[in-house]
């Protein structure tokens, strides 16, 4: 497979096609999108509706989604700002309203790009794996923090530092400390955190998982420890690069 047209499955470790999902609902425009980007060596899912989109999204788990704005049961801008906030994909307007207030309302709502209809396919094609190189682009390793290693006692909630400092978490703080360490070095998406720490789902302009970690972060600045501990990953959500600085103390058996 040419290499400039594939991606790694981070699910296999193995070069695998650029997921599209094309969300248009005029059954022509769908088919020649979807036959131009399979000759581009893309794999493609068409859905008709919002309904559809957001279940395909959950199945195919696409890079890049297109997104009309004009569909039978929702608005396409809907479907943008609720995409752009779950972060796990590019997202690009594909429409025929060129209005420049629109346009501005679609990027300003989260699309990474904004194209009007007929849409050169070329082009198209194009536009899609440079959204994708821009999104998916490794992050550089960071520098890792200076300061003491953390212990992470589960059994009282405390997070203790050099000279047996220590901070009471709270159970949400807790929980989103423990599913950044799990993820050994890679990233969690704030959805993820609101489910395993808020135990919801976050609505697009929900802002409690970003609070939630300040808290965090300002807590293990208090023991001595760099802020950066815990990064913000590009368009993913949060991440802990180096986990080693971290003990964790095991919860006692229950019974």
């Amino acid at each position: 497979m040419d290499a400039q047209h594939s991606v790694t499955d981070n699910r296999t470790g193995r070069a695998a096609a650029l997921r599209v999902l094309i969300v248009e609902d005029g059954a022509t425009m769908a088919a020649a999108i979807a036959a131009a980007l399979r000759e581009a060596r893309m794999d493609t899912r068409i859905a008709t509706t919002g309904a559809e989109a957001i279940a395909a999204k959950a199945k195919f788990h696409p890079h890049v989604v297109l997104v009309d704005l004009e569909l039978p049961d929702v608005s396409g801008m809907h479907l943008v700002a609720r995409f752009a906030h779950e972060a796990d994909c590019g997202v690009i307007v594909v429409t025929v309203n060129g209005a420049e207030a629109t346009r501005i309302a679609g990027l300003e709502t989260g699309a990474d790009d904004y194209i009007v209809k007929p849409a050169a396919l070329r082009e198209l094609a194009a536009r899609i794996r440079a959204v994708h190189r821009r999104l998916y682009r490794p992050d550089p390793e960071p520098a890792r923090p200076a300061g003491p290693t953390l212990t992470m006692d589960h059994a009282r909630r405390l997070l203790i530092g050099a000279n047996e400092a220590s901070v009471t978490l709270t159970e949400a703080e807790a929980g989103t400390l423990d599913a950044l360490l799990d993820a050994n070095g890679a990233s969690v998406s704030r959805q993820s955190l609101g489910v395993v720490a808020l135990k919801r789902t976050l609505h697009a302009d929900d802002r409690s998982v970003d609070q939630l970690v300040l808290k965090l972060r300002r807590k293990i600045a208090s023991l001595g420890a760099s802020e950066r501990t815990i990064l913000s990953a590009r368009r993913r959500g949060y991440m802990i690069p180096d986990p080693s600085r971290f003990r964790q103390l095991p919860a006692p058996r229950a019974g």
